[in-house]
């Protein structure tokens, strides 16, 4: 069995996220039953009670406190900084370790001699592993020795998108990237922050800036811009004669983003 104390670095990004951090902690701590990896917890300025409640934990966990929030792909570079080992996991504060899946990925990482490797997060029938172009950021396990030679998150994706683009320069570096639909790491989504019209607002916004950064980087065709400001200007229009005001100020968000690109 790999010493997962000595092998691997955990690097959380939370973001307003103590109703969930204490449950993903201890998803791993309560059952663990080898000494636990270091475990980093890279805060994004938050301002509800995540400080407070990680004192409880002692020095099983180390915060990282950000002066000011960095983005996702920003506080994940920082905790990959941090580390000192060789495997690095970093995730979303909204999933469910176990200490056997965190054995079988890293596993799976070294004998499939990958950069990238990935979990399933949900339930699936589907045992494969298998290279991918992409990875949801959820849970990412990178091989540190493989991926310092291309660097890491490209932090103008300040939100979504920044695992797509870091699978894609893997891929294009020759590096192989992996799902492990073997291993299961539940992922509950949309729980790491409370989604108030602010909130919701600013994560449509970075969803359209993100989607259309990472068109124009990747040079993929205009029509896939030109297609999605297309769908979105139509979304908000019929919501608006249909009184769908959630709807309509969800694409007008996706739209600024989009056009914040030219500023």
């Amino acid at each position: 069995m790999q010493d997962l104390s000595k092998e691997l670095t955990l690097v959380t990004v939370t973001y307003n996220s103590a109703a969930v951090l204490a449950a993903h902690i201890d998803s791993l701590r309560d059952g663990a039953r080898s000494p636990m990896p270091r475990w980093l917890i890279v805060d994004n300025a938050s301002t509800d009670q995540t400080d407070e409640m990680l004192k409880k934990y002692g020095g099983e966990v180390e915060l990282l406190k950000n002066a000011a929030n960095v983005g996702f792909g920003g506080a994940c570079n920082i905790g990959i900084a941090a580390s000192k080992t060789r495997y690095v996991m970093v995730l979303n504060p909204d999933t469910q370790l176990s200490e056997s899946a965190l054995q079988k990925l890293l596993s799976e990482l070294k004998s499939n001699d990958a950069a990238i490797a990935g979990p399933a997060l949900e339930p699936v029938d589907d045992h494969e592993v298998e290279a991918v172009d992409w990875l949801v950021g959820a849970v990412l396990l990178f091989d540190t020795e493989k991926m310092n030679a291309i660097g890491y998150f490209d932090e103008r994706f300040f939100l979504y998108e920044e695992d797509k683009d870091i699978c894609k320069c893997a891929n294009d570096a020759g590096l192989k990237v992996i799902q492990c639909r073997n291993v299961s790491i539940p992922h509950v989504g949309g729980g790491s922050t409370v989604r108030t019209k602010k909130v919701n607002e600013f994560i449509h916004f970075h969803k359209g800036r993100s989607f259309a950064l990472y068109a124009l980087k990747h040079g993929l065709p205009d029509d896939v811009l030109n297609n999605y400001v297309r769908d979105n200007t139509r979304r908000k229009w019929i919501a608006l004669l249909t009184f769908g005001r959630s709807r309509y100020l969800r694409a007008r968000a996706k739209l600024k983003g989009v056009n914040s690109l030219d500023n």
